[in-house]
């Protein structure tokens, strides 16, 4: 059996880590909220994310972008898909998902204007920027 040990100081540590050395003493709840808040997922805060530009230039957005399936066009299915997804601390959407499903094409379709969407201004909770959960509505009918 080889054994392979890896000498580390304490300063590549913290670095590997993204960890600084010293905290200021008034600093110290500030910098133990933020590491917290990397794994919290939030459902309300007390600033919540936005697009840019507010929810009429969302739906301005989606319109600009939706593109109805076209092997649906004869079979006339309509209808909303609810998507959710987390809006992370830099404003990027990850963990996007159908939680309300019309038909698999439509699903399909409202993921990828979601996952088409540029940043959003993240939500912020007691100052702190924070990862929250955002759920829209991408609705489907035939003019």
């Amino acid at each position: 059996m080889i054994v392979v040990l890896l000498m580390m100081s304490v300063g590549d540590i913290a670095r590997a880590q993204n960890v600084p050395l010293i905290i200021a003493p008034d600093k110290v709840d500030e910098y133990l909220a933020e590491r917290k808040d990397t794994i919290n997922v939030y459902d309300v805060v007390e600033q919540m994310p936005c697009f840019h530009g507010g929810y009429g230039r969302m739906l301005e957005f989606i319109e600009k972008n939706l593109r109805y399936p076209k092997a649906l066009e004869e079979t006339c299915v309509q209808g909303r898909v609810i998507v959710a997804f987390v809006v992370e601390r830099s404003g990027k959407l990850s963990n996007v998902k159908v939680v309300k499903s019309v038909h698999p094409a439509l699903d399909k379709e409202a993921l990828r204007i979601v996952k088409l969407m540029p940043k959003w201004i993240p939500g912020r909770q007691n100052g702190i920027t924070v990862r929250v959960k955002y759920i829209i509505p991408v609705t489907f009918r035939l003019k």
